[in-house]
C-alpha cells in the first residue's frame, strides 16, 4: 500500500471568504467560504487531484518542506498541511451502483413500492436504505 504524504496548502483572503491552491500540484485548486469550508474542500480537492495522478501512472511529487512555504506567504496568506484521503475517494470511485435483477414474490413488489412512494423514495432508493440496515453497510 502506498503511503501518501501531506502537502501544504496556501490559503488566501478573498471577497468571498478563502481561495485554496497547492504549491507542489499545479491545478489543485478550491475554495471555501470560511476557513473551515476552505480546508475541508481542500483536503477533497487534493485527494481527487492525488487520486487522479495515480491512476494516470504518474510520479507524485515530494512535498515542499514547510519552512520554504512560510518564508514566501504574502500577508493575506496562510499556510497548512493537508492531508489526503486517497483511499476514501477510491472506495467513492468503486462503489458505482449496479443493476441487478432479483426475483420476489409480487406481493412483496407492491408493498415495497407503496412503502417507497410513502417515503418519497423509488424501489431501489428503498431496497438499498434496507439492505444497508440489515447488512450494515455504512454510505
Amino acid at each position: 500500500m502506498r503511503k501518501v504524504k501531506s502537502y501544504p496548502a496556501i490559503l488566501e483572503s478573498t471577497k468571498e471568504g478563502y481561495s485554496v491552491f497547492f504549491p507542489d500540484l499545479p491545478g489543485a485548486v478550491s475554495a471555501g467560504e470560511d476557513y473551515e469550508e476552505a480546508i475541508n474542500h481542500a483536503e477533497e480537492c487534493l485527494s481527487l487531484h492525488l487520486y487522479g495522478m495515480i491512476m494516470d501512472g504518474d510520479t507524485l511529487p515530494n512535498p515542499t518542506h514547510m519552512s520554504k512555504i512560510l518564508k514566501k506567504l504574502a500577508v493575506d496568506e496562510l499556510a497548512t498541511l493537508i492531508h489526503p484521503d486517497i483511499f476514501g475517494v477510491k472506495a467513492r470511485q468503486e462503489d458505482k451502483a449496479i443493476r441487478v435483477n432479483i426475483s420476489m414474490p409480487k406481493s412483496l413488489l407492491e408493498a415495497i413500492d407503496s412503502r417507497a412512494r410513502q417515503l418519497g423514495l423509488d424501489r431501489s432508493k428503498l431496497l438499498q436504505k434496507a439492505a444497508r440496515e440489515v447488512v450494515s453497510v455504512a454510505h
